[in-house]
């Protein structure tokens, strides 16, 4: 049978004393939002407390499955760094002469002066960033300790290590052949490694040219300290450099991808949808 006019009139009858009816009860309470996910980035962010392990654990499956993610560029950059260390090793033993030939008086005190910042005054310059970051309220401050700790643990304390033992290079103070291995921990170098970490960390969170020189001038110093000290030879210096920069970068874009996540909290009602969107 066919609906005419009067089966419209109908219809729209029954639909507006159905919204008429509808206007008049209590409005539906709103849907809450389900929490955003809070991130250990976030948290120490927002003046929180700072967890070590949650961090190394999520930062070291980070880094380990990097590789999975490469793209040739990150290929490129890799093979670059073994072909740059590897031509080093080759010339080890004229970089070695170089400095042996230059050692002298005032640059042993230098040696000596600046070694330690590849080792514990790393850890105290690292605090006083923390201590900074806390009292002053300054974030940036604290991301620096936060990003700089997380890193000296898994590069220096952890990658470092494991070549070391792996490789078993001899130090040059051990000796006179650049290539002899078996017992030794020459390859590559932890305090090179713990300084360029320590550096990388704080020139990428500070844009001043001058803060990134000064940086990544005396992680330099450092790695040259071990060599007038005969512990390593140059391409451990590299090696550990190269290291200490990529951890240090890669925990900095990691932790920055926390800290800037974008939670969406959905709203909606019998007449409205809404979403909201927060910061960490």
């Amino acid at each position: 049978m066919k609906k005419g006019p009067p089966f419209l009139l109908a219809v729209l009858f029954f639909t507006a004393a159905c919204a008429t009816t509808r206007t008049a009860t209590a409005p539906d309470p709103p849907v809450p939002p389900e929490p955003p996910r809070e991130s250990p980035a976030a948290n120490l962010a927002a003046g929180g407390t700072f967890s070590l392990f949650p961090e190394l654990k999520s930062n070291a499956v980070n880094i380990a499955t990097a590789p999975l993610r490469w793209e040739g560029s990150d290929w490129a950059k890799f093979g670059l760094g073994v072909a740059a260390v590897g031509g080093v090793v080759l010339l080890d033993k004229d970089f070695r002469r170089v400095v042996d030939r230059n050692s002298s008086g005032p640059l042993n005190d230098v040696a000596r002066a600046v070694g330690p910042f590849g080792a514990e005054y790393s850890f105290g310059a690292l605090g006083a960033f923390y201590l900074a970051g806390r009292f002053l309220k300054d974030d940036r401050a604290r991301a620096v300790a936060e990003d700089g700790l997380v890193s000296s643990v898994l590069a220096a304390g952890v990658i470092t290590p494991i070549l070391k033992l792996a490789v078993g290079r001899r130090r040059p103070s051990q000796t006179e052949s650049t290539f002899a291995r078996g017992g030794g921990s020459s390859f590559p170098s932890g305090h090179a490694t713990q300084a360029f970490a320590v550096a990388s960390v704080i020139a990428s969170h500070y844009e001043s040219p001058w803060i990134q020189a000064a940086a990544y001038g005396l992680a330099g110093l450092v790695g040259l300290s071990r060599m007038e000290q005969g512990a390593h030879y140059a391409s451990d210096v590299l090696a550990g450099a190269l290291i200490g920069i990529s951890v240090g970068k890669a925990v900095v874009r990691f932790h920055e991808s926390e800290r800037l996540r974008i939670a969406v909290m959905p709203s909606v009602s019998h007449r409205s949808f809404a979403l909201g969107f927060s910061i960490q």
